[in-house]
């Protein structure tokens, strides 16, 4: 998920001054942890960080997919349950801030301002969640695979050297993409397809571009597509997914 740039900033900022605070740098494809780990609370810093479970196959599933100033791990003043699993794997070159939870919750405790910071921080991390849930039930694949692509390009795009469009920020395999909507990569792939056919989107093993937000837009909504749309859509119109509270 994304957090507002004005939010991760000053998030961050407070995070990495904490005491305990220990900044490590991960590979692509590195494990930043394997397991749940009692008292520790992680911070993305830089690059995306992917949460799952290893299957008993040894591979990875992909159950959330984590941007800048997202915390995850044991987090601040929440209970614990009986069982806490999973893993957390960096996506790309990623920097990862790892905090003491009781370090955290004292400092938010002595800082109203920090307070309101990890209260916005759970409160979009919350509504990501309660969307993705709402959709996941209730939506058909080729709308769930359209509204995954307009989270993605909410967390950054340039312009794609290779079509008119946006090239994703991450790349992501179309196993991945799969995990990400809850579906076979079989029935994921010819949808996919679709949307290239359609000039929704490009695509390649190194990359994924989004060659019109509008008419992504519009699968999101229901809409279905009659005619190719315009090119000419630009950053500044990413949907308003997470907008700061403030």
């Amino acid at each position: 998920m994304k957090i507002p740039a004005s939010l991760a900033t000053d998030f961050l900022l407070v995070a990495a001054h904490l005491k305990t605070a220990r900044r490590s740098v991960f590979k692509d494809k590195a494990l930043v942890y394997g397991s749940f780990e009692p008292e520790k609370v992680y911070v993305v810093e830089h690059g995306y960080v992917r949460l799952g479970a290893t299957q008993a196959d040894g591979r990875l599933t992909t159950r959330a997919l984590l941007g800048k100033a997202s915390i995850f791990g044991d987090l601040p003043f929440c209970p614990a349950t009986s069982e806490q699993n999973g893993v957390a794997v960096a996506s790309g070159e990623t920097y990862v801030l790892e905090l003491k939870r009781h370090a955290l919750e004292a400092a938010v405790q002595q800082d109203e301002a920090l307070r309101q910071l990890l209260l916005e921080i759970y409160g979009l991390q919350f509504r990501f969640l309660d969307r993705r849930l709402q959709w996941q039930f209730v939506m058909p694949l080729e709308r769930r695979i359209a509204t995954v692509l307009l989270d993605l390009i909410c967390f950054g795009g340039k312009p794609c050297p290779h079509h008119p469009g946006y090239v994703l920020d991450i790349r992501l395999t179309h196993q991945e993409l799969s995990e990400l909507v809850l579906a076979a990569r079989s029935n994921v792939t010819p949808i996919l397809n679709t949307f290239r056919a359609q000039n929704v989107i490009s695509y390649s093993r190194a990359y994924i571009c989004v060659r019109t937000l509008d008419a992504l837009a519009k699968i999101v909504g229901g809409v279905a597509m009659r005619n190719s749309a315009s090119l000419g859509s630009r950053p500044a119109h990413y949907p308003p997914l997470y907008a700061r509270t403030t």
